[in-house]
C-alpha cells in the first residue's frame, strides 16, 4: 500500500485505489492494524481521528466508509470492511501488507 499525504491518494500494488478522506480512512485503519494488530473499530472513534481531516460539521463519514468498502470490493482487494453492528465495523486483511507513506 502506498499513501500520498498531500491528497490522500492510496495505491494497492501500484494501482490507484482511492483518494481524499476515504483514502485517509483506509490509511488510518491499516496503520492501527499494522501497529497494534487491531481489527475492530467504531465510527465514533474514527470520526474523532484528527488525521482524517474531516470537516467539523456534516462530515459524511458513513458515506465515505461505504464508498471505501465498495471500492475495496470492486478491486477484489485483500482488505475488506465488514459491518459488525450499529456504528461498528471490522477490518479483514487477507494478505501481508507493506505500508509506504509518501510525503
Amino acid at each position: 500500500m502506498r499513501f500520498f499525504e498531500v491528497d490522500g491518494s492510496t495505491f494497492l500494488d501500484g494501482d490507484y485505489l482511492i483518494k481524499g478522506v476515504a483514502g485517509r480512512i483506509l490509511w488510518a485503519l491499516l496503520g492501527h492494524h499494522a501497529r497494534e494488530g487491531r481489527v475492530e473499530f467504531s465510527n465514533r472513534e474514527m470520526r474523532l481521528d484528527p488525521t482524517l481531516d474531516l470537516p467539523p460539521f456534516r462530515d459524511n463519514f458513513e458515506s465515505r466508509l461505504i464508498l471505501l468498502k465498495r471500492r475495496l470490493d470492486e478491486r477484489n482487494a485483500p482488505i475488506r470492511i465488514v459491518s459488525t453492528g450499529r456504528g461498528r465495523f471490522r477490518l479483514d486483511v487477507a494478505a501481508a501488507l507493506r505500508l509506504e507513506l509518501m510525503s
